[in-house]
């Protein structure tokens, strides 16, 4: 692999936030602040494939 996340290591909107979640303290390569949520993290790559899907979810726990 090029050292960038697979679809497979990253999911938008759900627990798994892609490799390197662990670290919150600052994003690491393929990472990005996570819209709407402080101080997490998300996969960029995932964020940017699907972000009406993101956004869908981020809404929907809202309302929980």
């Amino acid at each position: 692999m090029s050292g960038k996340e697979s679809k497979s290591d990253a999911k938008v909107g759900g627990a798994n936030t892609g490799k390197g979640s662990a670290t919150l303290s600052g994003s690491g390569d393929g990472m990005m602040a996570a819209p709407g949520k402080k101080d997490e993290y998300i996969s960029r790559e995932a964020f940017e494939s699907n972000p009406k899907g993101y956004f869908t979810d981020l809404h929907a726990q809202a309302h929980l």
